[in-house]
């Protein structure tokens, strides 16, 4: 399969921030060191902390890989990925659920009136997924 640098540069990216992500933004006092979070909290955070680093590892290395069924191995390195930014912003549905700016607002940027925590992070994530999926494709044809 003939690779469009653009759109792999975009997955691969967005599964390596995937991958990592999570070790990033949690490892620290406002998550897994949060003296106020209960055990299951933080239980809670690491599983999400492993799932995300799964999911990305898997995008990766689907990604990465040249032989077999290119147009499912693009479809699933893509979907992978794209699932954990999907349930990070599918998580401010829940009752009571809220970005890190509820309890550390000075942590979270504002542009204008938009708070720039989880939820505009992960529309960006599953945006670059989109397009460099659809410009992989493209190339698929």
């Amino acid at each position: 399969m003939k690779r469009n640098r653009v759109g792999s540069i975009m997955l691969m990216s967005a599964a390596a921030l995937t991958t990592i992500g999570g070790f990033l933004a949690d490892w620290n006092k406002t998550h897994l060191f949060n003296s106020k979070w209960t055990s299951h909290a933080k239980f809670h955070d690491a599983m999400t902390i492993l799932l995300g680093s799964m999911l990305g590892a898997s995008g990766l290395y689907l990604l990465q890989k040249r032989n077999g069924d290119q147009q499912l191995q693009l479809e699933l390195g893509a979907l992978l990925p794209a699932a954990f930014w999907a349930a990070q912003l599918g998580s401010f549905a829940f009752p009571g659920a809220k970005g890190i700016e509820a309890e550390f607002p000075k942590r979270v940027p504002a542009l204008g009136p938009v708070r720039l925590n989880e939820a505009p992070v992960s529309l960006l994530m599953l945006s670059v997924i989109s397009v460099g999926y659809a410009l992989q494709m493209k190339e698929l044809k």
